[in-house]
């Protein structure tokens, strides 16, 4: 628990069970072309957002925080767009009528789809809302609940409107609430403005607000550190390092090679060599293929002992294990430092010994 500066007063944080939603971070919002520009708004106002957006998002990730972000929009057939919402203030462009970007809030058109340099990593959810709410006929509130998400930190647009009537459906919800000042924005400056001031009234009656370099200390300053061995990381990166075993025992070098990050600061400690560098480590796993071309029967079966995945946050990890080799019968050990790059785990450091004793049974 670390204590975030806030107002009206200091945000009793508990990184491991919150959870960052980030509101409509949308090409229709943020761009010319889309929906928001055919309301009338200068959408390059928003677009001062991504920055602190991707700041957050990083330290939340780093910190093992869940990251969710929101996409308001409806069906192609716009069978959950209500006639009323449709027409209100009589724009000369509606939902659903086309644009430059594709039809206009609507999902699957390239005006829906989350800016790029927010675009969500492959575990991050992306929860699709017909209305201002996030809560209001989505799964939202049942991710959370199977998570233990029970505060959240809320960032993204607009402030008087989808981020604020999330933030009141959170509140009555029994969540604890942080709006990012700086990380939140209106088409109107004094929009934004008004509903801050609304959050923090009579002592917080809908939740905090907080700038943030104010989070971001508080994650910096975690004592907990990055949750450790949470379940979606967890359970991919063991699921990667059997696959590297069976690549491994198979003698797949091609595979092999896939698992290493291709990069100059990638290092590798081998049995009786060593490699600095992707180039190196390729043209070693190189080598070894021809001479598994020359070799019958399986390549290096061993059994492992001991084996114990370890991540830490959402992107990085360690793998350890003993092994004995079936044909010599010598016993050795093997670690790798594991981050996840772009949605794919990569060895950025790896080391294989054998033992001089027997690793008991």
């Amino acid at each position: 628990m670390v204590s975030i500066a806030a107002q009206p007063y200091p945000f009793d944080f508990d990184p491991a069970h919150a959870a960052l939603l980030i509101i409509d971070m949308q090409r229709d919002f943020l761009e010319p072309g889309g929906f928001g520009a055919a309301l009338g708004n200068d959408p390059c106002v928003l677009r001062r957002l991504i920055a602190p957006i991707s700041r957050l998002r990083a330290a939340a990730r780093a910190a093992g925080m869940m990251v969710i972000h929101t996409r308001e929009g409806h069906r192609p057939d716009l069978s959950d767009l209500p006639p009323a919402k449709r027409v209100r203030g009589r724009p000369t462009r509606a939902i659903g009528d086309p644009g430059p970007m594709g039809r206009l809030l609507v999902r699957g058109e390239a005006g829906h789809a989350i800016v790029p340099e927010l675009a969500p990593a492959h575990d991050e959810p992306v929860i699709d809302k017909p209305g201002k709410g996030a809560f209001h006929a989505t799964d939202l509130e049942a991710i959370l609940h199977h998570r233990g998400i029970r505060q959240l930190v809320i960032c993204g647009v607009t402030t008087e409107v989808c981020v604020q009537t999330t933030l009141r459906e959170a509140n009555d919800r029994g969540y604890e609430c942080v709006v990012v000042s700086d990380g939140t924005g209106s088409y109107f400056p004094h929009f934004h403005q008004a509903a801050l001031a609304m959050i923090t009234a009579q002592g917080g009656i809908f939740g905090w607000v907080a700038d943030e370099a104010a989070v971001l200390a508080a994650l910096a300053k975690n004592e907990g550190g990055p949750a450790v061995n949470l379940p979606p990381a967890w359970d991919e990166l063991r699921a990667v390092f059997y696959r590297y075993e069976a690549a491994l025992v198979a003698g797949d070098f091609a595979a092999l090679a896939a698992f290493f990050w291709a990069s100059p600061h990638v290092v590798r400690y081998g049995l009786a060599e060593h490699q600095y560098g992707g180039d190196e480590i390729a043209l070693y796993l190189e080598a070894q293929r021809e001479i598994r071309e020359k070799t019958d029967g399986v390549w290096m079966a061993r059994d492992l002992a001991g084996t114990v995945v370890t991540t830490f946050g959402r992107d990085a990890g360690t793998a350890s294990t003993l092994f004995r080799r079936n044909d010599s019968g010598r016993t050795g050990r093997q670690m790798q430092t594991w981050i996840r790059m772009a949605g794919r785990w990569r060895i950025v450091a790896a080391h294989v010994s054998f033992l001089d004793f027997e690793y008991p049974a």
